[in-house]
């Protein structure tokens, strides 16, 4: 067999791998080799073994568990606990990143065990990571939800309420962050991507169904419900899996505004039993549309324990998901970010006479003037990132104008780089209760808007 003969079978995949570098082989453009006719043939066989734009992918977990010996670290999540400091730590929180390049672009997706997300948490996390060319376009954050995180607001509106944070804790968090977007740019690999989803009965339920039920059955409603867990599967080359992203939408409020202690709650109980299931792999949880969704049929001794098996539950229906799909390589990826002017802050009629009132002020100085609405593409599979937490039937919306332009899977993420309050649509909006009286805060119509103004960043990646 002859030295080009070689080539040809095996230096030219694995140049392949390399994507536009062909330093090892300067060789075949030597003038006496070019006047050779193999030449021809070689470069023609190099060129079809690289894949235009085919994908790689990086991973990455980081700690971002705040430091509750050395710092007053708030609780966010429950009102009822009034600003106190956390006693302690039940479990770590993660941040988990999906770095994304296909030869012309990077991305990147984060999902943390938080609360929510703020700019502020993002924009200085770019900041540290700056050397990796991310900007807030192409970075996709998002939070679990977890009502036993950190305060991480610096806004007097949200610190009446969870409690003042250090500067420090986010620092620390936004730090964190940053170290796990370059770790996780240090391990590209060729990837290949797989979707699946299954319908799971028994896990959640609206919460809602307790306002103004007579004139909900009057007027012919049933409760909203949309239990899919979806799981996007990100194999290596050889077909092992590096990363698992679970979508569920439900709230994490097993524990309840008595519980002091750091937890990511049930998301946190998924990922681990998961990346348990998976070696090696990296597991980010994204929520949902889960204004008006809550955990249902957890069981166990105490809380914790209802916590721990809830979420092993989700992990061994969403094992039986992953291993059943199959993944292909070269995906197109692609992310586009827009930032519409919000309606004007309003709180609800029937906030009138609610604690929240006397907020309103505050409210009008703190809440964003514009929604950041982010859509990341990931072969056929798009994630609608709304910033707040959009009731079922504005996740449903969402999904049905974001398919509209073009997607065959779509998935809203709600709690996705900002925090707006609650996203409802004009037929909740009426029936008043929590999440429309106290959380709230720009008015019937808001959910509507935010499910076009996705459809409209969509239509950018199809261009």
């Amino acid at each position: 067999m002859t030295k080009t003969e070689k080539l040809t079978k095996s230096q030219v995949r694995r140049t392949a791998r390399k994507r536009l570098d062909y330093s090892e082989y300067s060789w075949l453009f030597h003038p006496d080799f070019v006047r050779h006719s193999t030449f021809v043939i070689l470069i023609s066989l190099l060129l079809a073994a690289l894949p235009a734009g085919a994908l790689d992918v990086g991973v990455a977990s980081c700690d971002i568990t705040p430091d509750v010996v050395g710092h007053k670290v708030p609780l966010a999540g429950y009102g009822a606990r009034k600003g106190r400091p956390s006693t302690g730590v039940h479990d770590p929180l993660h941040a988990k990143v999906l770095f994304l390049r296909d030869g012309k672009k990077s991305m990147a997706l984060v999902t943390c065990d938080l609360r929510s997300v703020t700019p502020q948490i993002k924009q200085q996390a770019l900041q540290k990571a700056a050397d990796l060319g991310l900007t807030p376009d192409t970075l996709f954050l998002c939070a679990s939800h977890t009502h036993d995180g950190p305060s991480i607001f610096t806004e007097k509106f949200w610190q009446l309420q969870f409690g003042e944070c250090e500067p420090a804790v986010i620092e620390a968090i936004s730090g964190a962050i940053a170290k796990g977007l370059i770790a996780a740019a240090k391990n590209l690999t060729p990837a290949r991507v797989g979707f699946g989803s299954e319908r799971l009965e028994g896990f959640t339920r609206n919460r809602r169904w307790h306002y103004d039920n007579d004139a909900r059955k009057a007027a012919g409603e049933t409760p909203a419900l949309n239990p899919i867990m979806s799981v996007l599967r990100v194999d290596d080359g050889d077909g092992k899996c590096r990363a698992l992203v679970v979508h569920f939408a439900t709230h994490p409020t097993i524990l309840d505004a008595d519980n002091m202690l750091i937890s990511a709650e049930w998301p946190g109980a998924l990922q681990q039993t998961l990346e348990a299931a998976f070696p090696g792999s990296v597991v980010l949880y994204c929520n949902g549309a889960e204004g008006d969704q809550s955990p249902d049929g957890a069981q166990g001794a105490d809380a914790f324990e209802r916590v721990k098996a809830y979420g092993a539950r989700l992990a061994q229906r969403a094992q039986t998901v992953a291993q059943a799909i199959q993944t292909k390589p070269n995906q197109t990826i692609g992310i586009a970010r827009i930032t519409p002017d919000l309606p004007p802050i309003g709180f609800s009629p029937g906030a009138a006479n609610g604690p929240y009132k006397s907020y309103e002020p505050a409210a009008r100085e703190a809440l964003p003037k514009q929604a950041e609405i982010q859509v990341l593409r990931i072969g056929d599979v798009a994630l609608a990132g709304v910033p707040g937490e959009p009731i079922c039937e504005v996740g449903l919306e969402t999904q049905k104008q974001v398919a509209a332009a073009g997607f065959n899977h779509v998935l809203t993420i709600g709690l996705a780089n900002d925090y707006l309050g609650y996203i409802v649509n004009e037929k909740e909006y009426p029936h008043g209760g929590y999440e429309v009286d106290q959380r709230s805060y720009y008015g019937p119509g808001l959910g509507t808007f935010l499910a076009s103004k996705a459809g409209e960043a969509a239509s950018k990646l199809l261009k």
